[in-house]
């Protein structure tokens, strides 16, 4: 892409974001045809908006094809949360498993095994609410998405799992809550069965930043599916093994 389509681009999303107004699609000028143009988009974004990155959420197992949206400093928060729901309409949920780096990851980092992964990370489970710009989150087309952050709207993490060494995460067990009633009951469903693999297929990606900052938090997918709540809900996802993390959505 040009550089001033990827402008073009990323200050509809960034005016999206702070007005709260929703998005049919990216013009066909300003839309990204490759993942690394919607990268650019999401950096630029974040630049438009002056936010910091703090995290990523990432799919895919395979470092030639994985892809990632960027988690902003203001949308990663600590349990218990509480969110606005007019802040995020969508009011998608999902049950994730995130990891911490331990260091600065730097493009030498591209070489890593499965067990030095877990040598410079720390287990962290969170709740990623999704949330989109556009009117239509299942009918924008996937790379327009891609450009929005991925549809990350929020990032809600707890406190380490100091125990992790000792889980299986392959079957997991994980509960998601709707103010106290089930809404999902299920052991393992990762769509990647090992959490762990999004997350080493992004640091061993060419196309990642060369340095990732010690600190940052790269969420790895749903164990629970994409669950859709209200305003008002309280919603609470527990992990066996460690515990309950929630975010309450205001009216």
């Amino acid at each position: 892409m040009k550089r001033e389509d990827i402008q073009k681009a990323a200050a509809l999303l960034a005016k999206s974001r702070l007005e709260g107004r929703f998005l049919n699609e990216l013009p066909l000028e300003a839309r990204p045809i490759a993942f690394t143009d919607a990268v650019a988009i999401q950096t630029e974004t974040a630049r438009v908006l002056g936010e910091k990155i703090v995290g990523y959420k990432v799919t895919g197992v395979q470092p030639e094809t994985v892809t990632w949206g960027a988690i902003l400093a203001s949308r990663l928060l600590a349990h218990p949360a509480t969110m606005p729901a007019a802040s995020v309409p969508l009011l998608g949920v999902e049950a994730e498993i995130a990891y911490r780096l331990n260091i600065d990851l730097e493009a030498r980092h591209r070489l890593l095994t499965l067990n030095e992964f877990d040598e410079i990370t720390t287990v962290i489970p969170a709740i990623e609410v999704v949330d989109t710009r556009f009117l239509s989150y299942l009918d924008a087309p996937l790379m327009d998405r891609n450009a929005d952050f991925m549809s990350n709207g929020a990032l809600i993490v707890a406190d380490p799992w100091l125990s992790s060494e000792d889980t299986d995460f392959i079957k997991l067990p994980v509960t998601l809550e709707r103010s106290g009633v089930t809404v999902v009951e299920t052991v393992g469903g990762h769509p990647a069965v090992d959490p762990r693999l999004p997350a080493l297929a992004f640091f061993q990606s060419a196309d990642r930043p060369d340095r990732v900052a010690a600190g940052t938090i790269i969420t790895t997918g749903t164990y629970t599916g994409l669950n859709y709540f209200e305003p008002g809900d309280i919603v609470s996802a527990s992990f066996s093994g460690y515990g309950t993390l929630e975010v309450s959505f205001t009216r």
